[in-house]
């Protein structure tokens, strides 16, 4: 009965209008989102951005240089949706690369995408500390994310945040996320994948996306955020003491 419900909520509009037009006024995360909501009249009500952020890594130092290595980074779930086959296919032109998936990983998903890519060309880490995490983020190359849909992107800020150019899928929110940091090519082209990884080889180059990253990252701050949502609360309580 809740997997049925579950499904009736998201297959529908009506539930989420139903919802969201009870509220004073709606938060929601991006710019992105907000232009869904607004897209598919789910409300009526006033929609304001208070944008996610990323808590700080530990090892992560001030300034980058292009590591000598060719490590990719994956951090999140293996989902269909977020379309990691992508990322096992592109290694297949990417000689000399290799792709670190840090999340929990089921067995049959771990063997489908060992057998889609080169071998050795994929290092399952089956989850990661965040000590560990900041460490491979540091040592990477880039971190890369092929997904079809996101609701947004933390990963893309921890890693910019990192100083590590993100090469990802061209999606909405991860354009909205990545801005002019990112590299970005079609989710499901491999071969494009590819290009856009190999378009940071030239060291001057993947300077710039490291020092662009941090400046984009410092965009998504919890303590703005917070400000933000501070606010929306005080005009909601305002308007009902009224």
């Amino acid at each position: 009965m809740i997997r049925l419900l579950w499904r009736l909520y998201h297959l529908a509009w009506w539930p989420q209008r139903l919802l969201l037009n009870q509220a004073d006024e709606v938060a929601t995360v991006s710019t992105t989102s907000k232009a869904l909501i607004e897209e598919h009249r789910l409300t009526k009500r006033p929609i304001t951005i208070v944008a996610n952020a990323a808590d700080p890594l530990p090892a992560v130092p001030a300034h980058r240089d292009q590591p000598v290595t060719r490590e990719l980074v994956y951090m999140g779930s293996f989902m269909p949706y977020k379309n990691v086959e992508t990322l096992a296919l592109a290694l297949h032109v990417l000689p000399g690369y290799r792709l670190h998936l840090l999340s929990k990983i089921g067995v049959d998903d771990r063997r489908r995408l060992i057998e889609l890519a080169p071998p050795g060309a994929l290092m399952v880490h089956n989850g990661v500390s965040d000590e560990q995490y900041g460490e491979l983020l540091v040592q990477a190359f880039a971190l890369v994310h092929a997904s079809l849909d996101e609701g947004f992107g933390i990963p893309l800020i921890e890693a910019m945040n990192a100083g590590t150019p993100i090469v990802v899928s061209d999606i909405p929110i991860f354009r909205e996320v990545g801005a002019d940091a990112a590299g970005y090519f079609p989710a499901e082209d491999p071969d494009a994948a590819a290009a856009a990884i190999r378009a940071l080889e030239q060291p001057e180059t993947w300077r710039a996306a490291s020092a662009r990253g941090r400046q984009v990252a410092a965009r998504y701050d919890w303590d703005a955020s917070a400000t933000a949502l501070l606010e929306l609360l005080e005009r909601v309580a305002a308007t009902r003491n009224r």
